[in-house]
């Protein structure tokens, strides 16, 4: 199984001179696990993976967090979208499935030339089962309710070569009504190999943004540390956090992790690195 980053950054694109290392695109990843392709979001990062998938001819299955702007907003620009013979199917769960047409609806007048219902490409709703699970070949994705305004899938991909999590827009310790508490978060995120997670803020950072929706770098590591996960990739960067701020950001918190759950890897997301998941370990590239 082999995970992509196309897209890193929370709320909006930002591009400068202070961001060229991690990116500045929002959030698309790309999987492919089973000779599947998997697209987990469809923010900025999603216009390049588009350019490296358009001579490939399988279907896309496009799983979404949630339908909040910088997280659909790349999808008009998504080219396999325009090819006409091309299937791609829109998952979600946890949300109402009406909502899924918001990342078409974005689509019209005056925002955009060209409306959703004139894209060529064959665009389906694909169903969870009544778990809101779904197999595609021999990869096992599972979903957990997300804690965030208007609720949001977390999705787990599970292979005979390993496991990967995807769980952005989170609130680990949301102040309102919880869908998924801390203990089921260990549960469902318990041994995997991978673990990419929403670490928006810092603790000095609370107080203005609790509710929200996102977490904290150190309430993620240590749900990484409680869920005994092999490697954690801290994702979904504030716009306004510049390379060398993430940089502290990650040497402090590989000294935390390696003083409290040594076996964990701890990593920031950053666009372009490719992880690849196989029996053997976790390589990054």
């Amino acid at each position: 199984m082999k995970v992509t980053f196309y897209g890193v950054r929370g709320s909006i694109p930002t591009s400068s001179e202070k961001t060229i290392k991690y990116g500045g695109h929002t959030a698309c990843l790309y999987v492919e696990a089973d000779n599947k392709i998997l697209v987990f979001d469809a923010g900025t990062g999603i216009r390049k993976l588009g350019n490296h998938l358009f001579d490939d001819p399988r279907d896309i299955h496009l799983f979404f967090s949630h339908y909040h702007w910088d997280h659909i907003q790349g999808f008009p620009f998504f080219k396999p979208a325009y090819q006409c013979g091309r299937t791609i199917y829109l998952l979600s769960s946890y949300l109402p499935e009406k909502n899924a047409k918001a990342v078409l609806d974005q689509m019209v007048d005056p925002h955009f030339p060209i409306p959703g219902d004139q894209i060529q490409a064959k665009v389906r709703l694909m169903p969870m089962d009544d778990d809101n699970n779904i197999k595609l070949g021999k990869a096992e994705i599972t979903t957990c309710a997300l804690n965030h305004s208007g609720g949001g899938t977390a999705y787990r991909v599970t292979t005979s070569e390993g496991s990967f999590a995807y769980v952005t827009d989170n609130e680990l310790y949301p102040p309102g009504e919880v869908n998924t508490t801390w203990e089921q978060w260990v549960t469902f995120l318990q041994g995997v190999d991978v673990l990419i997670h929403d670490a928006m803020y810092l603790d000095e950072e609370l107080s203005r943004i609790h509710g929200w929706g996102h977490s904290l770098v150190s309430q993620v590591l240590q749900l990484a540390k409680e869920a005994k996960v092999a490697n954690l990739v801290l994702f979904h960067h504030d716009p306004d956090r510049s390379d060398e701020q993430l940089d502290d950001i990650l040497v402090d918190s590989r000294r935390w992790m390696s003083k409290e759950y040594a076996d964990c890897k701890v990593t920031l997301a950053k666009e372009g690195d490719v992880y690849r998941i196989s029996e053997s370990g976790v390589e990054l590239n």
